[in-house]
């Protein structure tokens, strides 16, 4: 009589549990690392928008107004880093004229998705107000500078 040996395979029933299981974990980690690229695409236009911020102090301490047109080259160029933003100048709303007062806007741009905080704006008058807007009706102005 010969003796039949054992393959070293593995049982479908084995596989079935370790996909079933790894596709419990992509359930988990999948959201929670969407959650952190926008974060992080958050911090990208906030940084931006204190760049450029600063570049307007200095432009308004030399010749006492601010500049529409002042926008780095970077300010919108995907290959400089700051690729999820577009970043503008506007007058406020206080002093229409940006002589007086200019608000900048990081705009998300198109392709990327963030339902709490599509846009972010530094405005440059006395108590520099700062907030932010979203498609989600509870986005506090807090949640956009964290």
């Amino acid at each position: 009589m010969t003796k039949r040996r054992m393959s070293g395979g593995f049982t479908l029933i084995e596989l079935m549990v370790t996909v079933a299981i790894v596709a419990i974990l992509a359930a988990v980690a999948y959201p929670t690392y969407l959650d952190y690229l926008r974060r992080g695409w958050r911090a990208e236009g906030r940084a931006a928008l204190m760049r450029e911020m600063q570049q307007q102090e200095r432009f308004f301490t030399q010749f006492n107004t601010y500049s529409v047109s002042l926008l780095t080259k970077e300010s919108s160029n995907p290959d400089a880093g700051v690729g999820h933003y577009t970043l503008k100048a506007t007058g406020c709303k206080v002093a229409s004229d940006v002589r007086d007062c200019v608000k900048l806007t990081a705009a998300l741009n198109p392709g990327f998705e963030d339902r709490v905080v599509a846009n972010i704006w530094l405005q440059s008058s006395g108590e520099k107000i700062r907030g932010c807007t979203g498609t989600d009706s509870d986005t506090p102005t807090s949640r956009c500078w964290k």
